[in-house]
């Protein structure tokens, strides 16, 4: 052979084998027509675990198109569809051409589903059938299917129900029918109760973990209960980690044995924080606490917060009354001094607590303080001796973690002082706090909220400074400064306020996964009699969504064209509720 003869059947060889489209292509690009939504989404699913073909082996790779199309379809089903698969190659990238005919869809044409056991007369597993989505006459879906199956499976495993099991579970098709059958026998067996509860661990908490349970023994088994248990140890802050676990292998005698195991927090803990408003400044908090210092439970606590226009200092002891989360007795002392505008004061308190958690999930708090306070108030220099019993209510409802898109934040609180048990003068106040959150898709968050108060008493300044009222600021009025929002004396200097009345209201638009922008308006005044005039303050802000909750940036204005103040920004970094 000659050799330029054999130079191009050399050249055919390596251009026939180790040409690009010998090769297996990198990619695939899957064009589907005929199904939408749903359907379509669950085709793109099975069809994306498919590998691109290796060489040109194209017929198995056609094939695994098709078996995968005929079971994301079925799963709807549609058991007789007509499918069109074509496939061509472009450069490095395989296209396939999908084009979809459903056809005719199957429907159930009996559909039965028998509770044994235990199980057949419990009202959980009566109220679930009730709720069956399967009816005769109903198209056929496989994903319906298998989530009530799986629901009956999951809620013999919560009520206790361990040796059930499935006698059948059928779903029989006749596609030349075009309709099917389902049977469903569960058999539950006998519901086991709470067995004893062992703790794992040694520790000197097994006063604490006993007082804290959400069940006893020879009650029915219910897994929230469970749930409850576990999160009320770890809530109660004197565990770094704690579980309730049914013993599921030492069942006997239609018992369930539980095992808890706790890990007791360190000696003392010790807090940092540090965050930031521009009404007050860098603010910066030290904690300390020692959660443990006897068995019974008692625990102590110290704090001190920092910002440019106060301080404060607090010590807490706290006694646990049969549950340590929900009912406690507490001996707080503490020392604030503020600095701000026209205010200056330096106030010891002694506070005796007696917090208890409501049926309802409110908090309700008796409490007596003892306060000694001097101030100067505008021009008024004064000291002043309190003894105020009174009684607060809280409660937080929310969803959503650290960014909610739904909640009510709502504080009410009442005192009162008296000469007959030895304060400086008579008086009474009440005080309010209610925010609600609401949203639209996660996309649109509308938030209100009311801030209300008055003090009785026959004028304002026999009131000690840090009582009366005052508004302004980025958790009040925006578009005014700290506490600049009151009445005045004839010097024009601030004096605070018998009433307080502050409404706002809060647009949200999300617009990116982790930022929002904001448009509101803020209303009220604090008053001594109503003669002043509504101060409102309007303005934008932008939110950025962080893993301890949103940092806000707002502008806003004055409304009222003969403020002081031409405009107020406003850094706010801390939890929505």
């Amino acid at each position: 052979m000659k050799l330029p003869v054999l130079f191009a059947f050399i050249l055919f060889l390596y251009s026939s084998i180790f040409s690009p489209s010998a090769f297996a292509v990198s990619s695939i690009d899957f064009e589907i027509k005929g199904v939408s939504g749903d359907i379509e989404d669950n085709v793109s699913a099975y069809l994306s675990t498919i590998s691109p073909p290796k060489g040109k082996n194209y017929s198995y790779f056609e094939s695994k198109v098709r078996k995968n199309l005929i079971e994301s379809i079925q799963v709807f089903g549609f058991y007789r569809p007509e499918i069109t698969v074509h496939l061509t190659v472009d450069d490095d990238e395989l296209i396939v051409f999908i084009d979809i005919k459903l056809g005719e869809r199957v429907t159930l044409s009996v559909v039965n589903v028998e509770i044994n056991g235990g199980a057949k007369n419990d009202t959980a597993f009566i109220h679930l059938l009730n709720e069956i989505p399967l009816h005769r006459g109903d198209n056929l879906s496989h994903a319906d299917y298998d989530k009530f199956k799986g629901d009956i499976s999951k809620l013999a495993l919560a009520r206790g129900y361990f040796d059930g099991k499935w006698l059948k579970s059928e779903v029989r098709v006749s596609v030349k029918k075009s309709s099917a059958e389902i049977d469903l026998t569960f058999d539950s067996k006998q519901r086991y109760v709470f067995g004893e509860s062992v703790l794992s661990n040694q520790t000197k908490s097994a006063l604490i973990v006993s007082e804290l349970a959400t069940f006893e023994e020879g009650q029915a088994y219910e897994s929230h209960l469970v749930a409850e248990y576990s999160l009320a140890l770890f809530n109660s802050r004197y565990f770094q980690s704690a579980s309730v676990v049914p013993n599921i292998n030492g069942r006997a005698d239609g018992k369930i044995p539980m095992v808890i195991t706790v890990i007791n927090h360190p000696s003392n803990t010790y807090e940092v924080g540090i965050g930031y408003l521009s009404d007050v400044g860098v603010r910066g908090t030290l904690g300390w606490k020692k959660p443990w210092i006897n068995n019974r439970g008692d625990s102590v606590s110290a704090g001190f917060k920092y910002s440019t226009v106060q301080q404060e200092f607090t010590f807490d002891y706290d006694i646990p009354i049969e549950d340590p989360i929900t009912n406690v007795a507490k001996i707080q002392f503490g020392f604030q001094r503020k600095e701000n505008k026209d205010t200056k004061s330096r106030r010891f308190t002694l506070q005796f607590q007696r917090q208890f958690e409501l049926e309802s999930k409110w908090l309700r708090t008796w409490f007596a303080k003892v306060e000694q306070e001097d101030f100067v108030q505008g021009s008024q220099v004064d000291s002043s001796f309190m003894i105020l019993p009174g009684v607060s209510f809280a409660r937080t409802k929310q969803r959503g973690g650290v960014d909610p898109y739904w909640g009510n934040q709502q504080l009410f609180s009442f005192e009162a002082a008296s000469r007959f048990w030895g304060a400086d003068i008579n008086m009474a106040k009440i005080q309010s706090r209610t925010k609600y959150l609401r949203s639209i898709d996660r996309t649109h968050f509308f938030t209100t909220r009311f801030d209300l108060g008055a003090i009785y008493v026959n004028k304002i300044e026999s009131v000690p400074a840090s009582m009366r009222f005052f508004a302004g600021g980025s958790q009040s009025i925006r578009g005014y400064q700290y506490e600049t929002v009151t009445s005045v004396d004839e010097n024009k200097k601030y004096i605070g306020g018998r009433y307080l009345t502050v409404g706002s209201f809060e647009y949200g638009y999300q617009f990116a996964e982790k930022w929002r922008v904001g448009l509101f308006a803020d209303a009220g005044t604090s008053t001594n009699d109503f003669s002043e005039p509504i101060s409102v303050g309007i303005g934008t802000g932008i939110r950025w969504m962080t893993p301890i909750g949103p940092v806000k940036v707002d502008f806003a204005v004055p409304v009222k064209s003969d403020s002081d103040t031409k405009y107020t920004i406003h850094l706010y970094i801390g939890p929505e509720l």
